[in-house]
């Protein structure tokens, strides 16, 4: 078992955050070394907190987590589609998608902090709802400030961005791979097309030099599950994702 320390989420968290990976998948001697260096671990932080994403297929190891302490915050839902055919929705009228440009980065920022409620720090009731928000601001503003990814679209309504959708590319063995990494519209403007439009922008600017498309959410998000699908994008795998806290123990009660 490895215990990664994320650098990232932990100064949004402004306290240690880490990720377990490598986790035993069988029962016996293995997970009872893994508990043990876990407890240990944990043990050593004021405060922390700690997150796993395992297969819904392995029960057994998502068992042994929840008996260290973490429970289920999330079941991840990646959704896949080839390239072809492309998607023909046109955005709503009035309304358009194009790339981003610096003058959009207030917009596209205030966007991102308001707009999430299915995320799983949103929907960790441990996780204070300014935390959520500033982890999909910070999320957006790497974007903004070329740190990650490869595209950020913009959806324009009213003659301002309310939407975008942020796209990873990487190479997954042997075909080029083009992800949505994060995709959101204002809350006013929600249910009224952008969301497909950005898809659908997506699909068309990746469609000629990847081989696969993607997407992960949540499966507590019906109408994005429902988007997708009418998109063309399936079920590719499922995931738990679970949550540990330490709560932190330099708060003494008097």
């Amino acid at each position: 078992m490895d215990i990664r320390e994320d650098v990232w989420l932990g100064r949004v968290f402004g306290h240690a955050v880490f990720k377990l990976e490598g986790l035993p998948r069988e029962p016996g001697i293995g997970w009872t070394a893994a508990r043990r260096a876990l407890g240990e671990h944990i043990g050593q932080q004021a405060r922390a907190m700690y997150y796993a994403k395992l297969d819904t297929a392995d029960v057994q190891t998502a068992r042994h987590v929840a008996a260290a302490g973490a429970y289920v915050v999330d079941v991840n839902v990646m959704l896949a589609r080839r390239p072809r055919p492309p998607v023909t929705v046109a955005a709503p009228a009035g309304c358009a998608v194009r790339e981003f440009r610096p003058e959009d980065s207030g917009d596209v920022l205030d966007v991102a902090t308001t707009c999430f409620q299915y995320s799983r720090f949103h929907l960790d009731p441990l996780v204070p709802a300014p935390v959520a928000n500033r982890i999909k601001h910070d999320w957006i503003l790497n974007y903004i400030r070329g740190q990650r990814g490869d595209r950020l679209f913009v959806a324009l309504a009213e003659g301002r961005p309310v939407g975008f959708l942020a796209a990873l590319v990487s190479d997954g063995g042997d075909q080029r791979v083009s992800t949505i990494d994060l995709v959101g519209v204002g809350k006013p403007f929600q249910g009224r097309g952008l969301g497909a439009a950005l898809v659908a922008a997506f699909v068309e600017h990746y469609r000629s030099s990847c081989e696969l498309l993607q997407v992960g959410t949540q499966a507590a998000n019906i109408p994005s599950m429902r988007l997708y699908e009418k998109l063309g994008f399936e079920m590719a795998r499922t995931q738990y994702v679970m949550h540990l806290h330490v709560q932190d123990r330099r708060v003494r009660e008097p």
